[in-house]
């Protein structure tokens, strides 16, 4: 079983090249190194902490609050029919560790997410405020919270998609910024329309990784496989129509399980 990743990838490398509008070479980016995160001490509330920051990886220059800022933030504007918290797991871990996320019964289409330090709901607000999602054209806004961290909740109710309205991620494995190494290998940038794909079968077609977005409707406009590198897993890139589109792919599709048997069947 295969567990398929997503990035975001700036237009900017995908520019002049190939016929079908990628770039004819892809080679991995310069990474450049961002937070040591260690799991908390035993007793304390947060379930990520970092060491004191080195670079930072993005273009931001923060400017530092005058009082401690918490690590939670307030998401706005949800899809309250769809909305989930393995969704904003997928969408919100791109920008540092998620340790726990909510949705507030009493808010319609609102969540609570605590991330790993105030740095991260930074980032996050800083390039996923008033983003569109989806093809509605509704936009999700994001703003600090005056919580501190979020407790653990003792009697979560069920969403409409049937899943629990809370969920720790502390301990996922999914989470990016674990150690130094994992940190400087992520890519701080904006949400684009064409996201990198990798993780998946090495013996996994175009076709099959259309199908494996379609079935949860989502509908690239097109996708290409980079060459295989390793025989462990194959990678590449995925075109959608508008960014909107390519962020909800983001939520639904970043994580997803795909079973390497049955493309090795079926696989070119």
């Amino acid at each position: 079983m295969f567990i398929a990743s997503l990035v975001l990838i700036k237009p900017a490398l995908l520019g002049a090249g190939g016929g079908n509008g990628f770039a004819p070479n892809f080679s991995p980016p310069e990474f450049h190194p961002s937070e040591n995160w260690k799991p908390t001490p035993a007793g304390t509330h947060v379930g990520l902490m970092k060491d004191p920051p080195l670079t930072r990886n993005g273009p931001a220059n923060f400017i530092q609050p005058a009082q401690q800022q918490g690590a939670v933030m307030m998401v706005y504007g949800l899809d309250s029919s769809t909305a989930n918290t393995d969704k904003l797991f997928n969408l919100f871990c791109l920008y540092g560790n998620v340790v726990r996320i909510k949705f507030l019964k009493t808010k319609e289409g609102t969540a609570m997410v605590q991330m790993g330090d105030a740095i991260a709901v930074e980032r996050s607000i800083q390039h996923l405020n008033n983003i569109p999602i989806g093809n509605d054209g509704s936009k999700i806004q994001i703003a600090f919270s005056k919580q501190n961290y979020l407790s653990e909740s003792t009697n979560p109710y069920t969403l409409p998609d049937n899943s629990i309205s809370f969920k720790d991620y502390s301990a996922s494995k999914n989470n990016r910024f674990l150690s130094l190494t994992q940190a400087s290998k992520n890519r701080i940038q904006p949400p684009s329309k064409i996201l990198h794909f990798f993780n998946t079968p090495p013996g996994m077609s175009e076709d099959q990784l259309l199908q494996a977005f379609t079935s949860k409707d989502c509908h690239p406009a097109q996708v290409r496989m980079f060459p295989l590198k390793s025989e462990r897993s194959s990678s590449g890139l995925v075109e959608f129509p508008s960014v909107s589109l390519a962020v909800a792919a983001i939520m639904k599709c970043n994580h997803s399980a795909i079973d390497h048997k049955e493309v090795g069947k079926h696989g070119h």
